[in-house]
């Protein structure tokens, strides 16, 4: 597995996933007011909304694949204004592919960019309560 920033092309894949509305709102929580949502719906809040983070430099959407393709998704934003604080978010793992270690997988690596890449001190994950 591996990770890589988000491409527009990943969005109808991500969003395939989510077979229902609870499924949907447990990964999205109130962030998209309906449902089902579209890739465009999906690739404009990321990159016309800048995935509704007010900071300019604060939101990097990612996308895991393995041989097969893409697996599994997150975001990265910074917390706390000073570039040490990171949290994950929007966490979801294709369906079909769970109960193969491939969300530990996604985490771990998740957990190596921001340290040794992004420079992060601290990391947290963001769960919305219906999750």
């Amino acid at each position: 597995m591996y990770l890589r920033p988000y491409k527009s092309s990943d969005a109808a894949t991500i969003i395939s996933w989510c077979e229902n509305e609870t499924e949907f709102r447990k990964w999205t929580g109130d962030r998209y007011p309906n449902y089902p949502i579209t890739a465009e719906d999906m690739n404009r809040k990321y990159f016309d909304c800048n995935g509704d983070c007010c900071e300019e430099d604060n939101f990097y959407p990612m996308t895991a694949c393995d041989d097969d393709g893409v697996v599994g998704h997150f975001i990265l934003r910074y917390t706390g204004g000073d570039h040490k604080a990171l949290r994950i978010g929007f966490v979801i793992v294709d369906g079909k592919k769970r109960g193969r270690g491939n969300g530990s997988k996604m985490i771990r690596l998740a957990l190596e960019y921001a340290f040794r890449i992004a420079g992060a001190d601290e990391v947290t994950i963001g769960v919305f309560s219906n999750n």
